[in-house]
């Protein structure tokens, strides 16, 4: 790629400063989003293709272009692409196959949840993957292959996802906040799959699988927001149970977990009244990283702390 293509191309990403006067309007109209600040988020496919072109034997690129592109003829192929060149990794399988299943391309969604299921095993998400699929296709919603042993875990792999479109976006010409800040991504399509699998009437195979997963949501994730929906699930379980669980310790929990979500609510307001506009770029960028290292809740206080120490 030729210099004055590259200044071009460089010109027309987005800056810390772009982002930041972005999201002073945001606060100060109490938007949740803004023409501005959705227009900084839109990334051009083509950049995106042309980087992952130019970086075929890279995994990570080829799997951050996967996950960046919206348009599923364009996204499919390169889900392929990144999985020829990483040997099959379970962890772009599993978002190879939400990706299929959520553009109704089930049986590509099949093949691949049926591969995690076999070398993912202690993962919940590919069996709760599929009796989504099954609901959204209005079939008999019951596992074709349960589970030897209950999964004890619940992985998504969004910090890996993370990484990886932080690694296109750098590639493709975005500073290192820009790069983190449009690759941060903390949904995924698997919290919404089990959010959806809350809804009633509960599948049978699915009440110990989504147990579990709501536990494992709220120990420590990376993300704040995968505690949250691993409470809100948990909810919406307590209120189904029908065992020998007394309502005093449904209250107890439901009370526990409201006292963690308003401290939750608490350090996310404080952080962004007191400390997010007053961050140096070079600090945000060692905040998103901490986050993605030790998680958001430790990154935010350290945040909190290094801005308040600071000059």
């Amino acid at each position: 790629m030729n210099l004055l293509l590259l200044a071009v191309l460089a010109a027309s990403l987005p800056t810390f400063e772009d982002f930041r006067r972005a999201d002073r309007e945001r606060r100060t109209t109490g938007q949740f989003q803004t023409a501005e600040s959705v227009k900084l988020t839109l990334i051009d496919p083509e950049l995106i293709a042309r980087t992952a072109s130019q970086h075929v034997d890279d995994p990570a690129i080829l799997w951050g272009a996967a996950e960046l592109l919206v348009d599923w003829s364009k996204q499919k192929p390169m889900f392929e692409s990144a999985l020829r060149a990483c040997g099959t990794n379970v962890a772009v399988a599993l978002r190879f196959a939400c990706a299929a299943a959520r553009h109704s391309d089930f049986d590509v969604a099949a093949q691949w949840l049926r591969y995690c299921e076999q070398n993912d095993a202690a993962n919940a998400a590919p069996w709760i993957a599929e009796l989504w699929m099954l609901r959204r296709q209005r079939q008999p919603e019951k596992l074709s292959h349960p589970p030897q042993k209950r999964p004890t875990d619940f992985r998504d792999y969004s910090v890996e996802a993370t990484r990886a479109r932080i690694k296109l976006l750098e590639a493709a010409g975005c500073s290192p906040y820009s790069a983190r800040r449009l690759g941060f991504s903390p949904d995924s399509a698997l919290l919404s799959m089990a959010r959806d699998l809350c809804k009633a009437p509960v599948p049978g195979d699915a009440l110990p699988l989504l147990q579990n997963a709501a536990k494992r949501m709220q120990q420590h994730p990376t993300f704040l927001l995968t505690e949250l929906v691993g409470q809100t699930i948990e909810r919406t379980l307590l209120a189904a149970r029908k065992d020998t669980a007394t309502n005093l310790e449904i209250e107890s929990r439901i009370a526990a977990m409201d006292d963690r979500r308003e401290e939750i609510n608490m350090l996310i307001a404080d952080v962004g009244r007191n400390t997010i506009d007053l961050a140096t770029e070079q600090q945000m960028v060692s905040y998103l990283d901490n986050a993605l290292a030790n998680g958001e809740e430790t990154a935010m206080r350290k945040l909190a702390e290094a801005v308040r120490h600071g000059p």
